[in-house]
């Protein structure tokens, strides 16, 4: 297994030195490389098919190799779209994938129409193998739409048969997996509002295991099924067929390092060269990230990104004298054909008018009220900032006496920064830096304001020195991509606004697909603190917890009812260690 695993990383690393989305395979040695690799399928647990404005859509990615039917560790990122029945997305999640598990969600505003709709799971890699992306129906209702023609039907039987009979339904679990040894069960049946839930998952082969849960109200109506494991795996068997290529055929690279970013510059003038040209990254938040790389002989370039943070702009930009003289175009992400999607056909009864809008009332109650049932973001994990462990060296400015000027603050507080003449007549800064610099070397210093690389050091000179939080520096040379530096000055703005004060032309921002944060979702708790006593409850979805293991012979899991009566469906859908698909269904009941 490591050998076959070091022949994919030199497989995959040669590859990725063509800086196209997709590379061409020039060998027989590499085509037969190729199909050495397995390719991969995807399952994704959601928490329900119809959901109503102001809901949410919650899911969890499995992401497996088809050789083995084991977590993949191959790609390192997953795309989760929302189609219409006209093939245009309503939204495009890239989720980090850890050892092939991720997770996302998706708050439904109001201005998406009532409709039918697809929910899609892919990578990059298996764009490489017809069909083996996965799918499944999920419709929505938005009742403040006037025109409902697309799901009303005249027919007033569209109320779900089981949803009417749910006093007469068993409360016996339903295990669609008949081997599994992991068993589902609770401390009661029948519960009040507002009460303590408890469930205990057994394990009596003691085989450990990734899963999900959902405890959600059953719907009244006639809704698609939501598609369990133990169906993906009995559907997701043959994929593993790639196409049949040959020398000088194209291919997919799997996003193995990270999230990947494709783009190419424009010469505004046949004259101006485009191959190897450097192009500046620089990536604002918390983990911010500095990036540098050239262009291929046809003007292509990619960025390895591989700890973007929650914000969805980066900043890009040819870091070149004359840089002036291309645009830059990004790469569109990848997405499969939707022509062949057969969509589920939801319909909704005028007789139920007086449930949609009581549980519409019910969702706006719940909206209102989300400041004090937030979801946590997890924090990830500490990433050092892109100069590393080099000292650097910060004034903040609110500390001295303040100046009017850059300039003169410059001068007068920050020692060992001065601003200088360069070739070209023009005010740029320096650092006084801790080696000796010899007269042939000229290299330029690295300028970052709030986070981005600034090329223009007049534009920071003549900013107003009032707005400017800190000024740092760094003394040692310093070595990005092809690029050496002498020093880098590192300034943060109060407002951290500095490229919006000065309406800065560039062809950045680039904005970025929705990269989903890893959250701990708010359970709601009754036994603690009666802070919630008097605030409304009328959740439909009682439990999300997506993502946990199960390594011990019994695991407990806790929740509370809401004010909302009735039956709901805890559902644990995942994978054993093995592979072993478990999916278990059971109802309960709140009075």
């Amino acid at each position: 297994m490591k050998i076959r695993s070091i022949v994919y990383i030199i497989f995959l690393f040669v590859l990725s030195m063509q800086a196209q989305r997709q590379s061409i395979l020039e060998t027989p040695e590499e085509v037969t490389g190729y199909h050495m690799i397995p390719q991969e399928k995807m399952f994704i647990h959601y928490n329900t098919s119809l959901l109503f404005v102001g809901e949410y859509l919650y899911y969890n990615v499995y992401n497996f190799t088809t050789d083995d039917n084991l977590l993949s560790s191959i790609s390192k990122i997953a795309y989760v779209v929302l189609v219409n029945e006209k093939g245009k997305s309503v939204f495009k999640h890239k989720i980090k994938l850890d050892k092939g598990l991720g997770q996302g969600d998706f708050f439904v505003p109001v201005s998406i129409p009532s409709g039918n709709y697809k929910l899609i799971g892919y990578t990059q890699w298996m764009l490489n193998t017809e069909g083996s992306f996965f799918e499944g129906d999920i419709s929505i209702l938005n009742p403040y739409q006037v025109d409902q023609d697309v799901i009303l039907s005249k027919n007033d039987s569209l109320i779900n048969p089981v949803a009417k009979e749910l006093k007469k339904t068993s409360h016996k679990e339903v295990d669609a997996n008949i081997k599994s040894t992991i068993k589902l069960s609770s401390d009661y049946e029948t519960y009040k509002k507002r009460t303590r839930v408890e469930l205990a998952i057994e394990n009596e082969s003691l085989e450990g295991g990734t899963f999900s849960i959902s405890v959600r109200r059953k719907e009244v109506f006639k809704n698609a099924n939501v598609f369990t494991s133990k169906e993906f795996l009995d559907k997701y068997t043959d994929i593993s067929k790639k196409l049949n290529l040959s020398p000088g055929s194209s291919v997919f690279l799997p996003e193995m390092r990270g999230e990947l970013i494709y783009g190419k510059i424009i010469p505004k003038e046949p004259s101006f060269t485009v191959s190897n040209q450097n192009i500046a990254l620089s990536m604002p938040g918390k983990s911010s990230d500095i990036k540098i790389v050239s262009t291929d002989k046809e003007g292509n370039f990619v960025f390895n990104l591989n700890n973007r943070n929650i914000k969805n702009e980066i900043w890009i930009e040819v870091f070149e004298e004359g840089r002036e003289n291309y645009n830059i175009v990004i790469d569109e992400i990848p997405e499969i054909d939707y022509k062949n999607l057969e969509f589920y056909k939801f319909k909704i009864s005028k007789s139920l008018k007086d449930y949609i809008e009581k549980r519409s009332v019910h969702n706006q109650i719940e909206t209102n009220f989300y400041s004090v049932k937030p979801d946590t973001i997890k924090q990830p994990d500490f990433v050092l900032p892109f100069y590393g462990n080099k000292e650097i060296e910060t004034y903040v400015l609110d500390d001295y006496t303040r100046f009017k000027t850059v300039r003169e603050t410059i001068l007068e507080i920050v020692d060992g920064v001065w601003i200088k003449k360069d070739n070209n007549n023009k005010s740029v800064f320096g650092v006084r830096t801790n080696y000796p610099e010899q007269k042939k070397d000229n290299f330029p210093l690295l300028l970052i304001v709030d986070d981005v690389i600034v090329q223009h050091h007049e534009d920071v000179i003549a900013y107003s020195a009032s707005k400017i939080k800190s000024i740092g520096y760094i003394k040692d040379r310093y070595y990005l991509g092809t690029r050496v530096f002498d020093g880098v000055i590192i300034i943060k703005t109060i407002e951290e606004d500095f490229f919006n004060a000065l309406n800065y032309s560039s062809d950045s921002p680039v904005v970025l697909a929705d990269l989903q944060d890893d959250k701990q979702y708010f359970g709601q708790q009754y036994d603690k603190d009666k802070i919630y006593s008097r605030i409304p409850d009328y959740r439909y979805q009682l439990l999300w917890r997506p993502n946990f293991t199960i390594n011990k012979k019994k695991t407990n899991i806790t929740f509370f009812t809401s004010d909302v009566v009735g039956d709901f469906e805890v559902s644990l859908e995942g994978f054993t260690t093995n592979g072993i698909p478990v999916s278990i269904k059971k109802n309960i009941s709140v009075e």
